[in-house]
């Protein structure tokens, strides 16, 4: 007779993986400082860089480790090169840790996957 999974694990280890990769990727404040600026939209390198104050060779590693980890996307047009969030669940993520982070402990709302 086969053993029944009583895991309470919802989720699978690849999706746990996954998730701890992306959690590694946006654990530093410089990227999540990126991720809060490109949250309403797509934004020139040059446009982040200005905004947080930072070089560029400094914010480009920055973007390739998360465009990397498909967090970011990126489109070139002409010499610029445009960077947006291409997971939208990240930034869920991030809102929750700002509200826990004020007191609120419950992160309830739409329910985060990571395959994205």
């Amino acid at each position: 007779m086969p053993e029944e999974n009583t895991s309470p694990l919802q989720i699978d280890s690849e999706q746990i993986q996954r998730a701890a990769d992306i959690l590694k990727t946006v654990a530093h404040p410089a990227r999540l400082k990126i991720i809060d600026f490109l949250e309403p939209g797509e934004q020139p390198v040059a446009q982040i860089c200005k905004c947080l104050n930072a070089a560029q060779p400094f914010i480009s590693h920055h973007l390739s480790l998360m465009k990397a980890k498909g967090i970011l996307s990126s489109r070139r047009n002409g010499n610029q090169v445009f960077y947006s969030v291409a997971n939208r669940n990240v930034i869920e993520v991030i809102h929750c840790v700002r509200r826990h982070g004020r007191g609120n402990q419950t992160c309830t709302g739409t329910a985060v996957s990571v395959r994205e």
